[in-house]
This record gives structure tokens, sequence and C-alpha cells, in this order.
């Protein structure tokens, strides 16, 4: 017996660890297409790029292309990584040289910055379209009619239904949940209502009125609404172009939400172990959702590209925005802050990052164990 609760612990830890591989891979896809978003609009813009670099730490591979000069290579810690301009970090106050990052006009080097977190969103955009024609958007589906009190309503809405858009405006249920009560609590009277009944998408018109509702314990209920009751969610797919511009008010969407969350931490609505977590964090919930299948990595892989774009470009030191804004600075006064200085500043926030990331971690899993 002691062998086989040996066997099964371990088969599981090796499952687990199986998911976390999986997240370490999904988390490095992010990364380089990041990093090539810097990579492939400098080498357009005419940058000369010492290194592109998959990770941190010691190389484990190099490969120096003789033609360019670039040397690619792959690190041992796979948390991170780094596209290296030539002279990018350079501390003189001296004037650039030729081929130096500083020594090209400010407007290019505002592209090369915001090119990584353009690149995740291109590629956020791309895979929720991808998701949204394979595997749908979940959307309402009606499980139970009721009768209204006033026989004079009749009720047009049929078991099986599934409810995507009201009043001509689509639902979005990925990204607010309760989308369709939303919509539907602002009219009083007649709502129109498209729905997808037998394969066909139809226009109906619906009614609010009260009627009675039996719980799963037996209990019945009053309830004014639209007579129905939503049992489940199903995956509905779009065509390609509905997918894309549904791709757009998702990731719109979830910018939002990541503010509010933002502003919560800070209004303290929201506790900070609750909301936020570090790099083990995000590791830990996407080998979670590793375990829903392909279709649980595309979803979060969409979310955590979009998330991972919109906090690049804040100005935090050390980060893609914090570039923009000193080189915005300079732009207008005709010359750069000190060198010195403003590598001393994305030093130090590079290190308060790190140090946050692992205080994250620590009050998340803290928070909730």
């Amino acid at each position: 017996m002691g062998l086989i609760l040996t066997a099964v612990t371990f088969g599981e830890v090796m499952k687990w660890v199986g998911y976390v591989i999986v997240a370490l891979l999904c988390l490095m896809f992010m990364i380089v297409v990041h990093e090539y978003g810097h990579f492939i609009v400098g080498k357009l813009l005419g940058f000369k790029i010492d290194e592109f670099a998959v990770g941190f730490g010691p190389a484990i591979v190099k490969y120096n292309r003789k033609k360019s000069g670039i040397i690619f290579s792959l690190r041992c810690l796979p948390l991170g990584g780094y596209c290296a301009f030539h002279g990018e970090t350079s501390t003189t106050d001296e004037p650039p040289k030729k081929d130096d990052f500083n020594y090209h006009k400010p407007w290019k080097r505002i592209l090369v910055f915001i090119a990584g977190a353009g690149f995740n969103l291109l590629s956020a955009v791309v895979l929720c379209t991808i998701f949204f024609m394979t595997y749908g958007e979940m959307m309402p589906k009606v499980s139970a009619v009721y009768q209204f009190e006033d026989s004079s309503i009749e009720q047009n809405l049929q078991v099986g239904d599934i409810i995507i858009a009201v009043d001509g405006k689509s639902l979005y249920t990925t990204s607010v949940p309760n989308d369709l009560v939303n919509k539907i609590n602002k009219f009083e009277d007649n709502i129109n209502v498209t729905v997808i009944r037998y394969g066909e998408k139809i226009d109906i018109i619906v009614r609010r009125g009260e009627y009675v509702s039996q719980t799963a314990e037996g209990e019945t209920n009053r309830v004014t609404g639209i007579g129905i009751m939503i049992g489940e969610y199903v995956g509905y797919r779009f065509d390609f172009v509905t997918a894309l511009g549904r791709s757009f008010v998702f990731i719109v969407k979830l910018f939002g939400t990541i503010f509010v969350t933002i502003g919560s931490v800070f209004t303290g609505l929201l506790g900070v172990g609750e909301a936020m977590g570090g790099t083990v964090t995000a590791i830990q919930q996407m080998a979670m959702v590793s375990q829903l299948g392909f279709r649980g990595v595309l979803f979060a892989v969409c979310a955590l590209s979009a998330n991972i774009a919109i906090m690049n470009l804040l100005p935090i030191p050390a980060l893609d925005g914090s570039h923009v804004v000193f080189t915005l600075i300079e732009w207008v006064r005709g010359k750069p802050i000190n060198r010195k200085v403003e590598n001393i500043i994305h030093t130090v926030g590079l290190i308060s990052l790190f140090l946050l990331a692992i205080i994250l971690d620590i009050v998340h899993f803290v928070t909730v164990t």
C-alpha cells in the first residue's frame, strides 16, 4: 500500500512539474515576443544590436552571427530576456558615436522602446482572435423559461437559446461576466434580444415582468425580469472579422480591469495579496490554467500578453514607459538628462522591481493560504 501511495504521489508531482514547465514556456514565449519587438524595429531603423538574449544569467548556448555581429544566446534563468543595443547603457557625457543607441533621433528610440509592448499587444490580438474563432466566447444558454403572472406577456425565449446580443449590442461575457444582467436591467419594457436557435441567428422581442421561479430546494420566488434561468455558458464561435473586433474589445476591457484593480489596491478596497503577485505567482496561476488543456493556456497567454504590454508602458524606472519619458524630456530640452543619473535611476528601479516581485509573491501566498 505504501508503494502505491508513493507512486500516486510521484505521478501527481510529475504532472504538476509538467504544468510548471508549460507555464515557463508560455512566459518565455511572451518575453521573446516582447524582445523581438525591440529587435525587429531596431533593425528596421538602423540600430546596432550587440545581443538578443532569452533568459538571464550565464549563457547556456551562444551563437554569433558573423555577418551582423549579433550574439543570440539562451541563458540559464528563464525569467526574462533582453535585446542589448550598442551603447545603450553608456554613462559618459560625451556625444554618442555613430553606432551608439543614443546617437539616433529621439523619435526612433521611442519607437524602439514601445515596440516590445506593441508586439505583445499584437500577439494578444492574434491569439485572442484565434481563440474566439476556434473555441468561441462563453455565451449564456437558457436552461429554463417561466410564464409571467401577466398572461398578456408572451414568453418568446425557449430552452436552448444562446443569447449573444441585447438591443443590438453584443455580449462580452469573457471580460464582463454579468454583462447580460447589466444590459437587461437598462430596460423597463420591450427588449430586442438576439439569440442562436437551432444554429440560426434570430432577433426576438422579450418583455420584463413578474414571474415565479423555483429554487433547487423547492422554494418559490417572485422575480421581476425576462422569465428565464441561465444554466450554463457555452462557447459560441465567431467568424474572423467578428472575432478580430471582439479581441480588441476584450483587450480594452482588460486594460480597464487592470487599472481598476490597481486603483482598488491604493484605495484599500482590495488587499495587495488578493489583487497582485510576482513572477512566481504568475507561473503558478499559469500552471493551474494549463490543467484545463490548450484552451486554458491559449486564453491565459492572450490575457497575460496584454497585461505585460500595459505594465511595460507604465512610467516606472527600468520599464519601457520610463525610458520613453526620459527620451521625451531629452527631445523637449534638446539635451539628455545626465546619463549617469538616468542609469542609476533605472538600476535602482530594476532592483526595486525584483524585490517588489518577491514581496508580492510572499504576500500573495500568505494571503491565499
